[in-house]
This record gives structure tokens, C-alpha cells and sequence, in this order.
């Protein structure tokens, strides 16, 4: 017998004690929170649900769910794909997992704990969150993207952790594993704690941890600027940090090794619960095989030696199991149900040959991990352009401990872009790679995508449940010639990286059949 797709949306807080872009809705049953606990480094830490139910009835009662397979297609732009190979990931425990990604100091330097109260005010957008229910000690006490440990130098600090980039908010609820859609990183890092913080002769090694933290981002920072304010720098980041590390030892230099010219590749942080699907991980499908490699990676600013990495791998097969285990969440809002069987249809025949096929029991869905070519999508070219940037950084990544674990590939097939499963994707806006279209109505027409926009609030609760996206403004200037105030939130789709064409498969259909189409894409 299958087991039901488990889905899940924010946090049960009263039933909670104290780790880079769909099928059908399951049967709405309700079900608790997990009463399963495991421990970590600040003690017992509530497991996360596994299954879970909400609102999201459809007008006849039932959740949507649909049971198609394979569909029988047409000719059509999946032809010119080329399928990823599968991975082979190794086992491990999402309930450990759970309690390492937010207990292990996997990012091993960050603010001294003698000093949180005066550098939390400094630190902007990175502690703006709540505590995470269930988390306990000092855990307890942080924003639910830090984690408060004691690394190898011996002073306790307080260090970001994946949900820094992993955790969003939609409907005002925190969802683990969506994308942040509203992070600023239009100005260096921790700029103002580098600035502001008194550097007294602080006792105990914390001069030191403060003086390391401040260093990475004074080193990385100006090269991962982003220019709006919600995009995310990821794969900027990764060239900095290959440019900045030995390939063999993995020894920090605060000075690049390599000359790297700078790269503008903004992009829109794809959510955790695709993993499951995916044979190449990041929108152009580099990440091969056992995938740990690119997510320890992503978190290595302070991993300064190959036996630290080897250490950290340690519980990263469990981190990964936890990662695999997510999905999506359920629509909140009404759905109509009669309008979505029809839209199920039209997807089918237009959609599924590249997306997949969707059902309320997974094992009868498809996806079939195809990448396409730049001449067949037509989304913005930068990340797969990009070759002297992100081509270092793949080679001295296959070449390093990391290359040992994952292997990236640039053109195996090809180049290009994956076409996602899209499971949830009504809470994943903006959308493209770059996030340049706000809304899914906009992706499926591809001629009326604003030049440039910005979002009209980032409030989570505020959604456009007809478009599916955020609610935005289009804007008759671009960013070079908006208000100083508001530049920094203005989507401009002129700046290079930022383009908001291709992806046209949705521009034949009729207003009326995209309408379906959206209302299916609620139920998966």
C-alpha cells in the first residue's frame, strides 16, 4: 500500500513541546503535530510533523486531489529536453536531521553569545524572526535562523543556520523549507555589526570570533550585493567562497586567490521540497549524485579545514534525509473544484510533458527531470553564461573534499535550465530562476510581464489568490531613475541577470483556460 503524500504548513505551536527552481492535494484528514522527540546539542527539541491538514477545501468538500499518471502527450517543447540521470543519495534519519540542522554548528564562527544583546540590534533583516517553537535553552532564546553553539575555539556563539535562506513566510506562518522571498541583501552583510560593534578588549577568545565573523563578510560582501531587495546571491556567493579557500586544504584567504571577474546572477531560493524529485539540484540541474556535498557547501563561510568538513559530513547524510523528507504544504484558501478538474485537463496536455504528473498518492506521480537549452526556454542567460565565474567555481569544487561527495556538472546533457516539479509552486513567488515575474498568471503570459515592478508590501498574509503571487505595482521607471527610497525595491527587468522573458509555453492559451490552469495548480 503507498503512503499519502504528508503535508504540512507552519507550526501547531500549543502541540509542540517546549538545512539551491507538483501532485495533487491529499485527502484533507486532520492530524497532530509528531510526538516524537530527539535531542541535540541545547537537549530535546520537538520532531517536526510528517503529515498535516488545513484549510484548502474546495467548494465541493474535497482537497482536489486527482489521480492521472502518465499522460499520453503530444508534440511539444518536452522533446527538447534531455533527462538528468537519477542520484544515489545515501540513507539517513529526518528526525535527527531535523535537530542537527538547527542544533550542529555547521556554520562554525558568528557572534560570541557574551556580546548577542549589543549585536542583535545591529544586525538587520538576519534576526528580524521569532524563536522557533520547540527549540529549547538558548535556542530558545534566538530567531529561528541562528543556533547558538560552542565550536572547536571554545567561546559559545550564536551562528546562522540554514533556515537563514530555507525558511519563508507565507499566509503569516513560518513554512520550513520554503524560500525567503523578502531577505535584503542590496547592502554588504553584517555591514552595520562590522561598523558599529564597540571592539572592546572583549575577554576570552570573543575578540578573535568577532574579528574572524565580521572578516568573512568584509571579504565576500561587496561581491554578493544583490540590487533588489528579495533576490538572493547564492551563486555569487559560491564563486566567492571557491576564489577564497585552497582547493586541497580548504584554508580560508581573506584575499581572492583567483581573479574571478564579478558576476550578477540574482536568484529566487527554490523550496526544500522539491528535493525529493530532483536528479540535479540549482536551476541549471549542476548538483549530481549524492547531493551533501553542494548543501554542506552552501553553509562552508567558516570551514576552514578538510577535518572540520569531514566532521560536519558526519550528520549531513541525516540533514539530507530531513531535506528529502518535506513537502509542500497545502492550499490555504478555497479552491474551485469544478474549475480545477478543467484546468487539470489543459495542464496535462500543455504542461505535464516538462512539470510532471500529479496525484494524492505520490508513488503514481511522474516527473521527468528534463533540462532544456537556452534557445528553448529563453529565461534570463546569466547562470548558464556564466562561464568563467561559475565554471571555477565548479571546477575547483570537483576538485576539493566537496567534489568527493557531489559532482557538479555544467553540461552533462547540456547546459541550460531544469524545469521543476511544481509542488506548491503557488507559495514559491516570484517566479523564474532570477524571480523576475511576480506573479503565476504572468508566467503564463508572457506578454504582460511589467518591464519593472515592485512588490506593493511584503506582508505574507497578503496574497493574490487569483494571479497566485504576491500583489505588486508596475512601475513606469526603472531602478536607475526611482526614489532613493524606494530604488532598492524595484524589480528591473533591463539589469543584467534580472530578464523576465522566455518560458512563452502559457502565451497560446486563452485567458479563460489559464484561469483553470491556476485554479489546478492550487490542488498540487
Amino acid at each position: 500500500m503507498h503512503a499519502v503524500k504528508p503535508r504540512w504548513l507552519g507550526w501547531m505551536i500549543g502541540a509542540l513541546a517546549a538545512c539551491g527552481d507538483e501532485p495533487a492535494a491529499s485527502p484533507g484528514a486532520s492530524t497532530s503535530a509528531a510526538t516524537e522527540t530527539v535531542t541535540g546539542d541545547e537537549g530535546t527539541t520537538a520532531a517536526p510533523p510528517t503529515t498535516g491538514a488545513g484549510p484548502g477545501e474546495t467548494e465541493a468538500g474535497s482537497s482536489g486531489g486527482s489521480s492521472t499518471g502518465e499522460p499520453d502527450l503530444p508534440p511539444g517543447p518536452w522533446d527538447q529536453g534531455e533527462p538528468i540521470p537519477p542520484n544515489d543519495d545515501p540513507p539517513g534519519d529526518p528526525a535527527a536531521g531535523y535537530a542537527a540542522l538547527l542544533n550542529e554548528g555547521y556554520v562554525s564562527c558568528g557572534v560570541p553569545w557574551l556580546i548577542w544583546p549589543l549585536a542583535e540590534p545591529l544586525l538587520g533583516d538576519f534576526t528580524r524572526g521569532d524563536p522557533l517553537p520547540g527549540r529549547t535553552g538558548k535556542n530558545a532564546q534566538v530567531p529561528y535562523n541562528w543556533t547558538v553553539h560552542t565550536p572547536a575555539s571554545g567561546v559559545e556563539m550564536a551562528s546562522l543556520n540554514c533556515l537563514e535562506c530555507h525558511a519563508g513566510n507565507f499566509n503569516g506562518e513560518l513554512v520550513l523549507g520554503l524560500g525567503v522571498a523578502d531577505m535584503d541583501f542590496t547592502s554588504v552583510p553584517m555591514g552595520a555589526l562590522v561598523d558599529n560593534l564597540p571592539l572592546f578588549p572583549w575577554p576570552g577568545g570573543v575578540l578573535g570570533e568577532i574579528n574572524k565573523f565580521a572578516g568573512r563578510y568584509q571579504a565576500v560582501g561587496p561581491a554578493i550585493r544583490m540590487l533588489t531587495v528579495g533576490t538572493n546571491p547564492a551563486d555569487m556567493l559560491a564563486v566567492q567562497l571557491a576564489a577564497h579557500r585552497d582547493v586541497d586544504t580548504l584554508a580560508w584567504s581573506q584575499e581572492p586567490l583567483v581573479d574571478v571577474p564579478d558576476i550578477m546572477a540574482p536568484i529566487d531560493t527554490p523550496p526544500w521540497w522539491r528535493a525529493y524529485k530532483k536528479h540535479g539540484l540549482f536551476y541549471n540541474g549542476m548538483a549530481r549524485g549524492d547531493h551533501r556535498g553542494t548543501m554542506m557547501f552552501a553553509s562552508s563561510l567558516c570551514t576552514d579545514s578538510v577535518a572540520e568538513a569531514e566532521e560536519i559530513m558526519g550528520y549531513f547524510d541525516d540533514i539530507a534525509a530531513y531535506i528529502k523528507s518535506l513537502r509542500e504544504p497545502k492550499y490555504p484558501f478555497t479552491i474551485d473544484a469544478g474549475l480545477a478538474k478543467v484546468g487539470e485537463g489543459i495542464f496535462l496536455g500543455n504542461c505535464a510533458g516538462c512539470h510532471g504528473t500529479y496525484a494524492a498518492d505520490e508513488a503514481d506521480e511522474t516527473y521527468p527531470n528534463l533540462i532544456f537549452p537556452l534557445e528553448v526556454i529563453g529565461t534570463d542567460p546569466a547562470i548558464v553564461e556564466a562561464g568563467e565565474q561559475i565554471g571555477y567555481m565548479v571546477d575547483w569544487f570537483n576538485q576539493s573534499y566537496y567534489g568527493t561527495i557531489t559532482t557538479l556538472e555544467l553540461d552533462d546533457p547540456l547546459p541550460g535550465y531544469v524545469a521543476p516539479p511544481l509542488d506548491g509552486v503557488w507559495a514559491t513567488g516570484p517566479f523564474l530562476h532570477n524571480g523576475s515575474v511576480p506573479t503565476i498568471a504572468l508566467v503564463l503570459d508572457s506578454a504582460a510581464r511589467p518591464t519593472s515592478w515592485r512588490r506593493v508590501d511584503f506582508d505574507s498574509a497578503n496574497f493574490d489568490e487569483e494571479a497566485l503571487g504576491w500583489p505588486f505595482e508596475a512601475l513606469p521607471y526603472g531602478q536607475d531613475q526611482a526614489p532613493a527610497e524606494v530604488r532598492k525595491f524595484v524589480y528591473d527587468t533591463t539589469k543584467p541577470g534580472h530578464a523576465n522573458t522566455g518560458h512563452t509555453f502559457g502565451d497560446h492559451l486563452t485567458q479563460d483556460e489559464r484561469r483553470a490552469v491556476l485554479e489546478y495548480l492550487k490542488t498540487i
